[in-house]
């Protein structure tokens, strides 16, 4: 992965493409009456949560050596027309449905899904937005992490500051967890930015750590290896279904370590792209269905629900449930991501050279702010 111009890496679409199918997977199986697969769909959203902490801290830090600084503006610029659009675009849709009387989702759970603070809500839990708790996880991220990257310098200062925020998170969901300090509710309590943030703050610390100096060499070798990959994934898959019988602060430590085992299987997979599993990743089916990940995350699950609604069970009952939730994603993929995605590169270039007008004619020097002089991230 270069550090400078952006390149597309079709093996992190074939991630996206397993992720998806485990939220897919689950929420179709249990409409199928098939319960022990309802946990399934958790391993998708921690994957997705990774690849994000990951992968926006290398765009930030490739930013930031081509520009000499992070401009949030064209950060924020970015993600609200990446995020935004086909999530209001669904949250009309259902809204309407709502109003209709074809469904049924209270206004104050319908609000707190547009503004992204599902996880939060109290409100009347709603299946059809339910998913909007992971978005809102993410987007929180989105706003604050980018922030940090530009008001604490030097990559050393952020690594140490990323691993202990990740371990503060980690205590902090076990204490809250015990003692109950700020929940009653179960699904909320686990819903919660402040519960999750260290599975993507995991993907963050891979990030800065592949630019240390001394670290990045060593890391680098152990992803190579062509046993990172396999004994990685087995450490992901073990620490879901170890029994839980092992006692809750052993299950807490198992969620941190999945959490730090997400961005070293992708990683490694990334290192060694001519492997079988590196291979099988860059399938062209699997990396259309990681590209239209983010839209079949949002429209899966208006068709796959556990109990099929009177007025909708044409399109709720497998497998047709499958098909009307792929058509839609794809429809969703071309005519709103895509465009928007496009018209929001388009604004922030003509903001860019606006911006670079105005401090060519200004007197007075730039600042800049760069990194540590670190190793390349791959």
């Amino acid at each position: 992965m270069s550090r400078g111009k952006a390149i597309y890496l079709p093996t992190l679409d074939g991630w996206r493409a397993v992720a998806i199918s485990l939220v897919v997977f689950c929420h179709a199986s249990v409409g199928l009456g098939l319960g022990q697969f309802k946990d399934v769909g958790l391993l998708g959203v921690q994957i997705f949560f990774g690849l994000s902490g990951f992968l926006i801290t290398t765009l930030l830090l490739n930013e930031e050596e081509r520009n000499g600084s992070i401009s949030l503006r064209g950060f924020y610029t970015r993600r609200v027309f990446r995020i935004i659009p086909a999530a209001a675009t669904f949250l009309l849709i259902v809204g309407l449905l709502s109003i209709g009387g074809v469904i049924h989702i209270s206004l104050a759970r319908w609000l707190s899904s547009l503004f992204f603070m599902a996880n939060y809500s109290l409100s009347e839990a709603n299946w059809y937005v339910g998913h909007f708790w992971s978005l809102a996880v993410e987007e929180h991220f989105y706003l604050i992490w980018p922030a940090v990257l530009l008001f604490v310098p030097g990559n050393r200062k952020r690594l140490t500051l990323a691993i202990g925020a990740a371990l503060a998170v980690a205590l902090w969901r076990a204490v809250d967890f015990k003692f109950r300090l700020t929940w009653t509710d179960s699904a909320w309590f686990w819903g919660r930015t402040d519960i999750n943030a260290d599975g993507i703050l995991f993907g963050v610390i891979y990030a800065l750590a592949l630019r240390d100096a001394q670290i990045a060499p060593a890391l680098k070798r152990a992803l190579s290896n062509p046993l990172a990959a396999p004994l990685s994934i087995a450490v992901f898959v073990l620490t879901a279904v170890l029994p839980s019988a092992l006692g809750w602060k052993m299950g807490f430590i198992l969620i941190t370590v999945r959490a730090a085992a997400v961005p070293a299987m992708l990683l490694a997979t990334l290192h060694n792209p001519t492997h079988l599993l590196g291979r099988m990743l860059e399938l062209k089916p699997l990396c259309f269905l990681g590209l239209i990940s983010y839209s079949l995350y949002l429209w899966q699950q208006l068709f796959l629900v556990w109990e099929p609604n009177p007025a909708l069970h044409p399109v709720q009952w497998f497998p047709v449930n499958i098909g009307a939730a792929a058509l839609c994603a794809v429809l969703s993929f071309y005519l709103v991501e895509t465009p928007l995605i496009r018209l929001g590169r388009s604004v922030f270039a003509s903001a860019r050279v606006t911006n670079l007008r105005q401090r060519n004619s200004s007197p007075r020097p730039v600042r800049s702010q760069g990194d540590d002089g670190c190793d390349a991230v791959m």
